[in-house]
């Protein structure tokens, strides 16, 4: 929460500051501790980064006065100050005012990011609908040039849509990587309850991030229309190495109807194996009986 200047909110912060500091003034004076601002520093300090200025600096006014009546001899009192009050009030003020400075700045960055974090939120907020819409274009172009052919352009805008959002991932990373986990979570979406990943970090640049969605949207189609999850019990296991600037990942599934190599390669083998390619990887099926395993290399920051 930001506390405005002169609110009564930093009026509240100042004076908590200053009761807090006295207070702790009078236990440590209590174990002979004799330095009378030595516990307004941290009063000035909080109050100057939490309520601003001018209340730091009400803070260091009132501090001189409470330490000159309260706890520079003789106490209660505000006697004639000798060279060596003056001296400790100087080195306060001119410390305090220091750290008013300083929280200052502090401040005005913390400010200056929050500004910028908001402008960078406007943007991606602009560069997803942007976005969106782009690929909406692109799904109503398929649509309307298959015109009858309807599944063909049910499968085509299933993969605009998977890259679409594997871009959602990358405009809001603020590293402008995605982690593969992060990625494997986005795809399986309402079927991760049957699959199960395990694995290193591994951050994948925007284009890998692109690349396998649509790999991994080909695979997860399959095992859902053919695979291990076109029944209830089926599964998938997940598990991934990384050694050097290669990336192993194991794709088994389990669980679903016994499978058998196809007598020719489809559009979707096609789709995986150019996209792994660009990767500097490829695939390797392998058709068990107990269900699919593939092994896929590629390079997450190609």
């Amino acid at each position: 929460m930001r506390i405005r200047p002169y609110s009564a909110a930093a009026a509240i912060v100042a004076t908590a500051s200053l009761g807090g500091a006295t207070l702790l003034r009078i236990a440590v004076g209590w174990l002979g501790v004799s330095a009378p601002f030595s516990t307004f520093f941290p009063a000035v300090l909080v109050t100057a980064l939490l309520a601003g200025v001018p209340a730091a600096v009400g803070v260091i006014a009132v501090s001189g006065v409470i330490a000159w009546w309260t706890f520079l001899p003789p106490t209660r009192t505000f006697n004639a100050l000798s060279a060596t009050d003056l001296a400790n009030i100087s080195i306060f003020v001119v410390s305090s005012a220091l750290i008013v400075v300083v929280a200052h700045l502090y401040r005005g960055s913390l400010r200056q990011l929050r500004d910028r974090n908001n402008e960078r939120e406007l943007l991606m907020h602009e560069l997803e609908h942007r976005g969106r819409n782009t690929y909406a274009i692109v799904e109503t172009i398929v649509r309307n040039t298959l015109g009858a052919e309807r599944e063909k352009a049910d499968i085509i805008a299933a993969r605009v849509r998977a890259v679409s959002s594997a871009n959602d991932l990358i405009n809001w990373s603020n590293t402008r990587t995605v982690p593969l986990a992060k990625l494997l979570a986005l795809v399986f979406g309402a079927n991760a309850e049957s699959i199960s990943t395990s694995g290193p970090g591994v951050e994948l640049s925007p284009g890998a991030t692109r690349t396998l969605s649509l790999v991994f949207h080909e695979l997860l189609t399959n095992a859902i229309k053919y695979g291990a999850l076109s029944i209830p019990n089926g599964t998938i296991a997940i598990c991934w190495t990384q050694s050097g600037d290669k990336v192993r990942l194991t794709w088994t599934e389990s669980g679903g109807p016994a499978v058998a190599k196809p007598a020719r390669s489809g559009f979707g083998t096609t789709v995986v194996t150019r996209s792994l390619a660009a990767l500097s990887g490829g695939i390797d099926l392998a058709f068990d009986a107990s269900g699919l395993r593939c092994t896929i290399e590629f390079s997450p920051q190609p």
